[in-house]
């Protein structure tokens, strides 16, 4: 045991298996929102965080893939890659469990007051975790986008708070649905900008491993 966990090959296959497990149940978890297509635009908030919660998992995903052919992560990676990678995945499964129609209580707030910002911050760490491992001129250049986000994500979830406590944190009603749709497409809307700025940081890496 203790020499499997100085092992990459170990952590990469334990990642790879957890992400197939974590996609399986919430494909099964978001079924009654996607399934039949008809019924997404009377669970329209729904469907929004869960396809947040699907652009995350699988953009996150292919920069995974992609780190491990391009710049060969895998001969310096740890355990502290794979709590990280963990945390991510936690999250990504409770997104998507708050955008399900099953859940006992309404958790989409949860996504804007924490989740997202959590999201961002395991970012980060990820981000200084490969910066520790290499000395790439590229790397050090875009070292702060994943903490500029983080401020974002945290701006994002105090406006949030602020408008809720204006309208007496009202959950429910048409004004409730728009301003969490609007919150809804606001962060997904940030972790797509997210995710073309972070490719192209990947890209100008790799090119210098």
């Amino acid at each position: 045991m203790e020499k499997s966990l100085d092992n990459p090959e170990f952590f990469k296959l334990g990642i790879t298996i957890i992400y197939a497990i974590v996609i399986a149940l919430s494909i099964d978890a978001s079924k009654t929102v996607f399934i039949p297509f008809y019924s997404i635009p009377a669970n329209l908030i729904n469907a929004t965080i869960l396809f947040y919660g699907y652009f995350i998992i699988i953009t996150g995903w292919i920069e995974y893939y992609f780190h491990m052919q391009k710049s060969q992560d895998i001969k310096k990676s740890g355990l502290g890659g794979f709590v990280i990678e963990l945390g991510i995945l936690f999250l990504f499964y409770y997104i998507i469990i708050a955008g399900s129609t099953e859940n006992a209580g309404y958790l989409i707030p949860d996504v804007y007051l924490f989740i997202t910002p959590l999201i961002f911050l395991l970012l980060t760490l990820k981000d200084m975790y490969r910066v520790s491992n290499y000395q790439n001129e590229n790397l050090l250049k875009y070292r702060n986008l994943s903490r500029n986000f983080l401020f974002v994500s945290v701006i994002i979830s105090l406006s949030y708070i602020a408008e809720t406590y204006a309208t007496g944190f009202q959950s429910f009603g048409a004004f409730a649905f728009y301003r969490d749709l609007i919150f809804a497409f606001l962060i997904l809307t940030l972790f797509v900008i997210y995710r073309i700025m972070k490719w192209r940081e990947i890209n100008d890496a790799s090119t210098t491993f």
